[in-house]
C-alpha cells in the first residue's frame, strides 16, 4: 500500500491530535480549537474509512464511485497535514503521512483514468488529477510538491509530476513554479515563464532569477505581500468564529523555494505566513542529520 508496505497505524495517528493544554503554542494563531478537534476527526475517520473500505468494494463499486472517494481521501489528507503543521504538531509528522499521499495519489489517479475510459464517462471528457489552472492547483498539486520537497522525498517529484502530468500534459499546461521547484530532481522537463494561477506564484520566479546574495530580500517581500497577492486562491479568508475548515495560511512555496535554492532565511524566517520549521526540517534531513 505504502513506500513502507504497510497500512497506516490508525490508532497511533488519532493519537497525534493536539492536546487543548498544548494548543496554546499553536503555529496559526488564528486556528480555533473547536474547529481543529472537528476537521481532525473529519479528515482522520474519512482518510480511515476509505482505505479500510476500499478493498472490500472493488469488485461491485461504480468507477465514478472509486474515483470520486479517493480524490477525496488525497484532499483530506493534504488538509489534515496543513492542518497538524498549523496547530503545532512535530514536523516529523508530516514527514511519515506524505509516502502515503503520493500512494494515495497514484491511487486515485489510477481509478480517475479508469473512470475515463469507461462507459460511466458518458461525456468523453478527459479531466486532470490536478487541474493547474482551478482552485485544484494549490489543494492538490502545489501542497504534494511542497510537502515532498520539504519532508525529505524530493527523491519522489518524477512519480509526482508523473501524476499532475496526466491531461495537463497533453494540453500543454505546465506550471513555471512546481517546474522550477522540482527541476534538480525531475529533469529535462518544460520550464515555462508562465505560473498557471499567476498570483501570488509568479513572484517567484524572480527569486530563482536573482542573483544568490539578492534572494533574501525578494523572499522578504513575497512574504510582505503574500496574502493580498493570494486573494483569488481558495485559502484566504478562511478563519474566523464561523469557520468550518480552517487549515492556516502557509506560504509553503516560499520554504520550497528557499531550501531548493539554498536561500539563508535568517532575515525572513519570523515573518507571517513562512513555515520556518518545515524549511529546517528539509535542511536536516538533506544534510544527512
Amino acid at each position: 500500500m505504502s513506500m513502507n508496505n504497510e497500512i497506516p497505524d490508525w490508532k497511533a495517528w488519532a493519537n497525534w491530535r493536539v492536546a487543548a493544554d498544548s494548543f496554546d503554542s499553536r503555529r496559526e494563531p488564528y486556528q480555533r480549537y473547536e474547529t481543529y478537534c472537528s476537521q481532525f476527526r473529519a479528515n482522520l475517520g474519512g482518510i480511515a474509512m476509505v482505505t479500510t473500505d476500499l478493498p472490500k468494494h472493488l469488485a461491485r463499486a461504480r468507477k465514478g464511485g472509486l474515483m470520486t472517494s479517493t480524490r477525496r481521501r488525497l484532499w483530506d489528507t493534504l488538509d489534515w497535514m496543513s492542518m497538524q503543521y498549523s496547530a503545532g504538531a512535530p514536523v516529523e509528522q508530516l514527514a511519515e503521512i506524505w509516502p502515503y499521499a503520493l500512494e494515495w495519489a497514484e491511487e486515485f489517479g489510477r481509478f480517475d483514468k479508469a473512470y475515463d475510459d469507461s462507459p460511466e464517462n458518458t461525456s468523453g471528457d478527459r479531466i486532470p488529477h490536478a487541474p493547474l489552472v482551478t482552485e485544484s492547483y494549490w489543494i492538490v498539486a502545489l501542497r504534494l510538491v511542497c510537502f515532498g520537497l520539504l519532508t525529505g522525498h524530493a527523491a519522489q517529484m518524477p512519480r509526482v509530476m508523473a501524476f499532475l502530468d496526466y491531461v495537463n500534459a497533453n494540453l500543454g499546461i505546465h506550471d513555471g513554479l512546481l517546474e522550477r521547484l522540482v527541476a534538480p530532481w525531475a529533469p529535462g522537463r518544460p520550464i515555462p515563464d508562465k505560473a498557471t494561477r499567476h498570483l501570488p506564484y509568479r513572484k517567484l520566479f524572480k527569486v530563482f532569477a536573482a542573483e544568490p546574495d539578492k534572494r533574501p530580500a525578494l523572499m522578504a517581500t513575497y512574504l510582505d505581500e503574500w496574502y493580498h497577492a493570494s486573494r483569488r486562491e481558495p485559502y484566504i479568508d478562511q478563519h474566523g468564529e464561523g469557520d468550518v475548515a480552517f487549515y492556516g495560511y502557509w506560504a509553503w512555496e516560499a520554504a520550497a523555494t528557499t531550501f531548493v535554492l539554498g536561500i539563508d532565511d535568517s532575515s525572513y524566517r519570523e515573518m507571517q505566513f513562512y513555515p520556518a520549521d518545515l524549511a529546517d526540517l528539509a535542511r536536516r534531513i538533506a544534510a544527512g542529520e
